[in-house]
């Protein structure tokens, strides 16, 4: 009786076995293979939505202080009598007298741009806190002689010197100065600031990536002890860590060196424009307006206040690497920078310079780019 139960109970042979094997493989590697692309999906969607939420502090201070370039304080009646009440050491208790709008002495900066007061300075492939254009002609070696009086990106350059401009695309420098006020500062309530928006290299060897740094200045022209508005320079100019001898505290608690913004940016551009919304730069050498132009035009100073906005344009790039390899076909090309580079094929694969060089950018990265256009709202006549 056992043996004829033992006979008629059902199973599975070996070979059914494998069979059901090879289906399980099968649907777990479509399971994997599924959730492999969703999840690269997902990851491109998430490192897209990074790359502009880190990028929005940065676009928010450059929108918020270029709005400001240009900005000139007047004093009320109110704070002009609460300022008296403050001094009442003055002028036999009466106080000292507010002016209505800054006593500061203006420099154009027309001598040495290290102090000037223009509201907005652009300095194209400018590197750091320099005010020099650190890869313009007359600083390669040998330097360009004579004056270079066409585009120096469209210049007749020795091979030489155009590997040295290949090397660096990025990035402009933007200067911005503006006027504040405060009259909890009794020696000097009227303020005035110099912001200034440069990359620096931050990736090591061959890592072509840049820090967004952004540096803060004050100038410094404190009332004279005898209770009088100063006509001239009485302080130390602009300072940002400077310390004052009679107190032994920082003269602008507020000022910064250099701090770092944003980090993993591949290039910031900044490109001013006039009231008709064409761009303000140099028919001969293709400079925008500066104190001291680098490229031998000097009418293009000129139009420093003719600037009534500014056209930022920032890529970055990801943290880590992006894609799982490097496509053998052609990819669209995705345009980077602007007009500077509009002969570049900026992909994960190739980049081709202004100078017409091929650089092998190999990369995995994810790039992207953030386009705004700011309006200056305080940049004319009224301008100090």
């Amino acid at each position: 009786m056992s043996n004829n139960k033992l006979r008629n109970d059902a199973g599975l042979t070996l070979v059914e076995i494998l069979i059901g094997i090879v289906i399980t493989t099968l649907i777990m590697g479509a399971l994997y293979t599924s959730y492999n692309v969703v999840n690269k999906t997902y990851s491109q969607v998430s490192e897209k939505a990074n790359i502009s939420k880190t990028s929005r502090d940065l676009v928010s201070m450059l929108m918020r202080d270029i709005r400001m370039a240009g900005f000139k304080f007047y004093v009320g009646t109110h704070d002009k009598k609460k300022y008296a009440l403050k001094t009442q050491s003055c002028n036999g208790g009466d106080g000292l007298s507010l002016p209505t709008q800054s006593y500061f002495t203006f420099n154009n900066g027309y001598t040495d741009e290290n102090d000037s007061h223009n509201p907005v300075v652009i300095r194209s492939r400018t590197l750091g806190n320099s005010k020099i254009t650190h890869n313009s002609p007359e600083n390669l070696s040998p330097p360009l002689l004579p004056q270079v009086t066409t585009p120096w990106s469209q210049s007749t350059l020795t091979p030489d010197q155009k590997k040295i401009l290949s090397t660096d695309l990025c990035c402009d420098q933007i200067e911005i100065v503006y006027e504040d006020f405060n009259i909890n500062h009794a020696s000097q309530p009227f303020k005035k600031y110099r912001i200034t928006y440069f990359a620096e290299k931050t990736g090591g060897g061959d890592d072509p990536r840049y820090g967004a740094f952004k540096s803060i200045e004050m100038w410094d022209q404190p009332k004279i002890e005898d209770c009088t508005w100063p006509d001239t320079l009485t302080g130390l100019g602009w300072v940002t860590d400077e310390i004052n001898v009679e107190t032994g505290e920082r003269i602008c608690p507020e000022c910064v060196k250099r701090e770092l913004i944003r980090d993993y940016v591949v290039d910031m551009e900044f490109i001013p424009f006039d009231q008709y919304g064409v761009i303000i730069k140099s028919e001969t050498s293709g400079e925008y307006p500066r104190p001291v132009p680098q490229l031998g035009d000097q009418t293009i100073r000129e139009r420093l206040y003719d600037i009534r906005g500014v056209d930022i344009r920032l890529t970055f790039r990801t943290k880590e690497k992006f894609f799982s390899r490097v496509s053998s076909s052609k990819r669209k090309p995705k345009e980077l920078l602007s007009d500077r580079n509009q002969s570049n094929t900026n992909t994960t694969n190739n980049q081709t310079d202004v100078t017409g060089n091929t650089n092998n950018m190999e990369d995995l990265f994810l790039r992207d780019s953030v386009i705004v256009s700011v309006n200056t709202r305080n940049i004319g006549k009224g301008s100090f």
